[in-house]
């Protein structure tokens, strides 16, 4: 999917910047997603302790890959606009001259 997006014609620093971002920010995403599980897990379900906590491990990891995936789609097509906005802007416009 996401991973395997080409890349390039992008800058080699925006390309790594946009990956920092998305790890960060699927970790953050990971993280709310195994705490709510767990509580939910634990209080809804009335789990017991083990069976909560893999349960909790199980949803932050694929909720933090899946949407450490969807935030580097999504920071790689704002660094492509971005760099087509740029290149527009460079090129002389036809009805000028």
């Amino acid at each position: 999917m996401a991973a395997h997006q080409r890349t390039d014609n992008l800058p080699i620093e925006a390309v790594a910047e946009c990956h920092k971002q998305a790890k960060r920010d699927g970790l953050f995403a990971g993280v709310s997603s195994a705490l709510a599980s767990v509580i939910l897990g634990s209080k809804l379900f009335r789990l017991n302790r083990n069976a909560t906590l893999v349960c909790g491990a199980v949803t932050g990891v694929l909720a933090g890959y899946q949407f450490t995936q969807a935030f580097l789609s999504s920071n790689l097509a704002r660094l492509r606009a971005e760099q087509a906005q740029l290149l527009r802007q460079q090129q002389p416009d036809p009805k000028l001259t």
